[in-house]
């Protein structure tokens, strides 16, 4: 009641239903200036001004040191007088009033625990232009945000607050030491403006330092028929990607590049964050993907040679440690990604590396806060006629408790495969007479032609029948030059020449005897 009679509700809210007291002194001559003393103290409130005054001159004029202890700011900003945000308030600051002009000088204040000081200007002639700059300690974005477009202190599904959408024109330059953002991470230092219209208020040119670079981004708020409208857009250039992380998710190692815009329509938090929608590409450079060491492909390999890996449950738990032990070293990638209707997206993009490559996927549900992240880890130095070895990596749940599974069933195919062929070779080999082929070293991640020491000629196996050339082996030693035999010296052998047969007989050729012709009957 107290205040609702001093005029102070519409910016100071009792902690609680009590009894509070002012006291009040006014001190001087008739239209001279007024020395003047209040003093206001009741549960969680505590404040006091003292200064001079002169109310009756053509301007009011005033100058007073104002002290406030303690105070609960929450009808200034719309909160609920519960909201820890406008609790235990302390402000120093001294005060002046002149030709309509409201003037905070030497603010020094604790708000949210956090040190402010600056400068504000009020004009309260006509429509209400403010015009200042202040400083922070540390700055806590995400409630800052919610605070001006009036989301802190309501629930997701209640109706946004007025905050500082409305009401005001001008701007106010900001500057912090230490900017937080939501999950985890922040900007040294950050600044910016924050400007309205009266009816759209814009961060504008918000710059930070992060990792080593340089965040910008620029948003506009305004206010609608079918609620806020937001429009952002956010850029990054080369920031390690160790200090861009949201809760247990974090960016590769390596240097970071991202460009992205944003838009939103709603009436309420909820809203906004469902309708959230927009689009990016995110620049890797030097990057090392934890959790996807190439390794394991030898590992895995050696394993199957030397008999370890007897099923898929035994080989998993061989390379999973592995896996784990190294990174993936990318030289340089972009990957796309889109934002719809609360959903963030990636579609399956190609990391290459030196030895093997990645193919990774994922989202991030937004409102049901849920992430899935899918990898497909090939090499490309253990391939053969049949295929590459490859390994698949999935991660899903809450970006605090991610849960890994790793299967390795097209592992153990190729595997399998491979070791088939490797006996069919050998098998071949054996038919053909070659000595067995030398093993590989187990470093090797796929086999290479190596030259071996040479070694003693090997007896050359018999003719086969029927052959129209010998088969020689890389390993035998070429043969000799063949031997001419001789016959020994001494009188040469005569085969007696066969007898011939005796001549035919010769053919007698006799003439035929006359018949004398016959006569009469």
């Amino acid at each position: 009641m107290l205040l609702v009679l001093l005029g102070l509700d519409r910016a100071i809210a009792a902690a609680a239903d009590g009894p509070a007291q002012f006291e009040g002194a006014v001190s001087g001559m008739w239209r001279a200036p007024l020395r003047l003393k209040a003093r206001i103290s009741g549960a969680g409130l505590d404040a006091d001004a003292q200064g001079t005054a002169e109310p009756w001159a053509e301007g009011p004029k005033a100058n007073v040191s104002l002290a406030v202890r303690r105070a609960s700011l929450a009808p200034l900003f719309d909160l609920k007088p519960s909201d820890t945000l406008a609790q235990n308030i302390s402000l120093s600051s001294r005060v002046s009033l002149a030709g309509g002009r409201l003037t905070l000088d030497d603010i020094d204040s604790a708000i949210a625990g956090s040190r402010l000081r600056g400068r504000i200007v009020v004009s309260l002639d006509g429509e209400k232009n403010v015009e200042g700059e202040v400083g922070l300690d540390a700055l806590d974005l995400a409630p800052a945000f919610a605070l001006a477009i009036g989301a802190a202190g309501h629930d997701a599904d209640e109706p946004l607050g007025s905050g500082l959408l409305k009401g005001w024109h001008g701007a106010i330059a900001f500057q912090a030491l230490r900017g937080a953002l939501p999950g985890g991470g922040e900007l040294r230092p950050v600044g910016g403006t924050l400007r309205s219209d009266g009816g759209s208020l814009t961060f504008e040119a918000i710059k930070g330092g992060i990792g080593g670079g340089e965040a910008t981004a620029n948003i506009d708020a305004k206010d609608g028929p079918n609620g806020i409208s937001l429009n952002a857009r956010v850029e990054l250039k080369g920031v390690d990607g160790a200090a861009l992380r949201y809760r247990s998710l974090a960016m590769p190692a390596g240097r970071t590049s991202m460009q992205m815009t944003l838009s939103s329509q709603g009436r309420s938090a909820s809203a906004l964050t469902g309708a959230l929608s927009g689009s990016g590409t995110l620049t890797l450079e030097s990057a090392s993907l934890a959790g996807l060491n190439p390794r394991a492909f030898d590992v895995a390999i050696r394993a199957s040679d030397s008999g370890q890996a007897t099923d898929d449950n035994m080989l998993r738990q061989i390379i999973e440690p592995v896996l784990s032990s190294g990174a993936l070293s990318v030289k340089s990638a972009q990957i796309p990604f889109s934002i719809r209707d609360g959903r963030l997206r990636v579609s399956a993009t190609t990391l290459d590396a030196e030895g093997a490559s990645a193919i990774i996927s994922g989202g991030y549900d937004i409102p049901a806060d849920q992430a899935d992240i899918r990898a497909s880890l090939a090499s490309t130095v253990a391939a053969s006629a049949t295929g590459r070895p490859e390994i698949q990596l999935f991660a899903a749940g809450s970006p605090d408790t991610l849960n890994r599974t790793v299967d390795v069933a097209s592992l153990s195919s190729w595997l399998a495969v491979r070791a088939i062929d490797r006996e069919t070779r050998r098998l071949d080999s054996i038919e053909r007479g070659d000595p067995p082929p030398a093993a590989a070293p187990p470093s090797a991640a796929a086999p290479k032609a190596k030259m071996s020491a040479p070694r003693p000629p090997a007896a050359p196996p018999p003719p086969q029948p029927g052959a129209n050339a010998p088969i020689v082996s890389q390993q035998i030693a070429p043969l000799p030059p063949p031997i001419e035999v001789r016959p020994a010296p001494g009188p040469a052998l005569v085969r007696p020449p066969k007898p011939k047969p005796p001549p035919p007989p010769p053919l007698m050729l006799t003439p035929p005897v006359a018949t004398p012709p016959r006569t009469g009957f």
